[in-house]
């Protein structure tokens, strides 16, 4: 009878070995997966800061656009102004 309780007693600690490697291989599958989404996280704030230089960027050249658009606009007056009056002065003298 001793021997049939020492065979049932290990083999509940047998099982219970089992789950306790059952339990630490979950837990280092958990580790691993929470390094993975740390590493996810830091290469997020990477993208998000790199993200709003570029923005800062883009509103740079806008307002340099703007700025370039508006001295074009300018000089393309002054240009057709000059054409005109050259073209004044040519009609003038033909008639």
């Amino acid at each position: 009878m001793e021997l049939q309780v020492n065979d049932i007693e290990y083999k509940r600690l047998e099982k219970i070995e089992d789950k306790i490697d059952k339990l630490s291989d979950a837990i280092i599958s958990i580790a691993r997966i929470e390094e993975r989404v740390t590493t996810v996280l830091k290469q997020n704030d990477r993208f998000f800061v790199r993200l709003d230089r570029l923005e800062d960027r883009v509103d740079d050249v806008e307002k340099k656009a703007t700025l370039n658009t508006k001295g074009v606009n300018n000089v393309e007056r002054f240009f057709w102004i000059i054409v005109s009056a050259v073209v004044a002065a040519i009609m003038y003298n033909f008639r």
